[in-house]
């Protein structure tokens, strides 16, 4: 395999590996109630980055009648920034149910705001 289809088929092991695998610890609750989840068993370090997946759960429904999101990010330690590599949307909590995948062709960086959920989780995963 080249470098350019081994990343991707990477990611999407990942993204699509079964659940009953993942440990997923709570972080963080958002102000509207979305909790804040990280797998714990698949953060890892390589060439100077943090990926991790996370999962986010909320409430209520977004306007596309989501309820539950797992993402797979990268993250840039030092610069204190992340971007979102793989989405994937999900109409029950807890990422149940077949889910929407979406992958961004230029995902940007994103510098997290101070005191937000996004910020703890850089933090934490940067710190593991």
């Amino acid at each position: 395999m080249n470098r350019y289809t081994l990343l991707p088929t990477f990611l999407l092991s990942l993204i699509f590996s079964s659940p009953s695998y993942s440990e997923w610890a709570w972080l963080n609750e958002g102000v509207d109630g979305t909790t804040f989840y990280v797998d714990l068993e698949r953060i890892r370090k390589q060439d100077g980055y943090v990926y991790w997946r996370e999962l986010q759960d909320s409430l209520k429904p977004d306007k596309d009648g989501d309820l539950s999101y797992k993402l797979f990010n990268q993250g840039d330690c030092k610069l204190f920034r992340y971007k979102t590599l793989t989405a994937v949307y999900y109409k029950e909590p807890m990422g149940g149910g077949t889910g929407n995948t979406f992958t961004p062709k230029n995902p940007e960086w994103i510098y997290p705001s101070p005191d937000t959920s996004s910020q703890s989780i850089l933090k934490f995963v940067c710190n593991r």
